[in-house]
């Protein structure tokens, strides 16, 4: 139940759900399984998942990943959820949707790839990424180059274009341990400093390609978060690799929640956690768009 509108404005019973980052597929580095999120868009008419729901970039992960992502699918056509799909660094040609507005343009959401020229700055193939993006932007026209979607599209076609090549030119890399052990560290300061800087540079990007927005819904980096610049309010979903503190984003009754989500050992299920980390009063309320 694919939708694929561009605008969603709702009213005070609609609940729509955000997630990001699901990175199904991935062993030991995304969410557990497809049947394992399910308790999350219970009671929702709409999911969305921001970007990276399956690790469909991986050759090697592709047929487990594109298993999970059908079974979610039939998961939510079963639950008489509408499913919509915004596609990320891991996922980049999923879909060709690249954000979405939803509350009449109030919310704005995009994977975040785009906001970095690198589009993955911490990775190794880091100047790689910048070099494809750039190309391929400067390959645009004059029109779509200054455009929000020609920006979001350069780095879409960027992350295809690298995972393509790692594929067909894999190399295990020769390396001793204190060589992987400093690299390793130096991943994390790179990782580091990204998340220091990226929630301003995520409202600049707000402020160019979504004026309008009163919230800038992303994911990416794999930081949770909430930081407020002037009316603009930032949100981070996080991820459910590390640092394994991914968050919700629900809106309903007129409201914006950024919930916890947390994993139970028991009934291997995730759910909400017992309080949200932040809520704010929507301000358009108008009826819903089918």
């Amino acid at each position: 139940m694919q939708t694929t509108d561009d605008q969603y404005v709702t009213d005070r019973t609609h609940r729509i759900v955000i997630l990001s980052d699901t990175h199904l597929g991935k062993p030991k580095g995304g969410a557990v399984s497809a049947q394992a999120l399910r308790p999350l868009w219970a009671g929702a008419d709409r999911l969305v998942i921001n970007g990276d729901i399956a690790e469909i970039h991986d050759a090697s992960l592709r047929v487990a990943a594109a298993r999970e992502v059908l079974l979610i699918e039939q998961m939510c056509e079963e639950d008489g959820v509408e499913l919509t799909l915004i596609s990320g660094n891991h996922d980049p040609f999923i879909t060709d949707r690249r954000s979405l507005e939803l509350n009449d343009g109030e919310v704005y959401l995009t994977h975040g790839d785009a906001l970095h020229p690198a589009i993955s700055p911490w990775t190794g193939h880091r100047d790689r990424l910048r070099f494809l993006n750039k190309r391929t932007h400067d390959a645009l026209s004059p029109q779509e180059r200054e455009s929000t979607q020609g920006h979001l599209a350069a780095a879409q076609y960027a992350s295809h274009f690298t995972w393509d090549e790692m594929t067909r030119h894999h190399e295990e890399p020769h390396s001793n341990l204190p060589r992987k052990l400093l690299g390793m560290a130096v991943k994390l300061a790179r990782v580091f400093g990204y998340w220091h800087t990226l929630p301003r540079t995520a409202s600049k990007f707000a402020k160019r390609h979504a004026p309008d927005s009163r919230f800038f819904i992303f994911g990416h980096i794999h930081r949770a978060g909430v930081w407020k610049f002037g009316r603009r309010v930032v949100i981070n979903t996080g991820a459910y690799g590390f640092p394994f503190r991914p968050h919700a984003v629900v809106i309903q009754a007129g409201e914006l929640a950024v919930w916890p989500i947390v994993y139970d050992t028991d009934t291997a299920l995730y759910g909400l956690g017992k309080k949200p980390v932040a809520r704010f009063k929507l301000v358009n309320q108008l009826l819903a768009v089918a």
